[in-house]
């Protein structure tokens, strides 16, 4: 093969396929995983009246989460030995939630158990971090929610 024949077949067939692989590869965590910045709540919140309103899929979430309140606080704005949630999902992507609500944590002060053999939380883990997503953007309100039928 001469250098022309080299050169096109690189140019043309593999020249592409590396921009692809460098675009994912350098692509930031949240637009390659696309769980953070996205909003698993749109669609599930009703703001035509104020308060803003959540449907039953987001009440499925914040029924979930009296399981957290324990120790995250009613409001998931944290406590003396456990975070606010609420800043916590400004920090980490759907993928470290489940981590960590799965598979628990040991931080500096406390330990958040596993809750994986947990029904009332797994069930419901996509609903449980739509709600809190919600909660950490701003859109739904501290408090009891109010829900509407769609």
């Amino acid at each position: 093969m001469n250098r022309v024949t080299i050169r096109t077949i690189v140019g043309v067939r593999i020249v592409p396929y590396l921009a692809v692989l460098v675009l994912f590869a350098f692509a930031p965590a949240s637009q390659a995983n696309g769980s953070k910045g996205d909003k698993p709540y749109e669609g599930h919140v009703n703001c035509d009246s104020q308060p803003c309103k959540i449907d039953l899929y987001l009440t499925k979430g914040f029924r979930a989460f009296s399981q957290c309140q324990v120790c995250h606080g009613l409001d998931a704005n944290g406590s003396s030995f456990a975070p606010s949630l609420v800043e916590k999902l400004k920090e980490i992507d759907r993928a470290r939630f489940d981590e960590t609500v799965i598979d628990g944590y040991t931080g500096q002060i406390g330990v958040m158990p596993p809750w994986k053999d947990n029904p009332n939380v797994m069930k419901y883990l996509d609903q449980l971090y739509a709600y809190l997503k919600a909660r950490s953007d701003g859109v739904v309100p501290p408090g009891k929610v109010q829900r509407y039928d769609r």
